[in-house]
């Protein structure tokens, strides 16, 4: 698992797990286990072009993409507690 911690860019994002504490972690092809993100409660995040949502366990949750992959622009300036914005689309 990598910590995202400052203004990142990922493509290829083939699902994201998210959580109602603003824990969002992305799966992105070819990487072994998550780079994640760690928002606050109110942290500014939206998700576009989703495809389906499945419950994985009590508050966690994995969106998966219309198309082939998402693409997110994610704006960190540490490790925990970001406000955002994070945004994934599909092209």
């Amino acid at each position: 698992m990598t910590r995202i911690s400052q203004t990142t860019r990922l493509e290829k994002v083939e699902h994201i797990v998210g959580s109602g504490s603003g824990l969002l972690d992305f799966a992105v092809k070819g990487e072994n286990g998550y780079d994640t993100w760690e928002g606050n409660e109110d942290a500014d995040w939206t998700v576009e072009d989703v495809d389906s949502v499945q419950n994985v366990e009590e508050d966690r949750y994995i969106m998966y993409p219309e198309g082939d992959y998402f693409i997110c622009e994610i704006e960190a300036d540490t490790e925990e507690r970001n406000s955002g914005p994070v945004r994934c689309w599909c092209e």
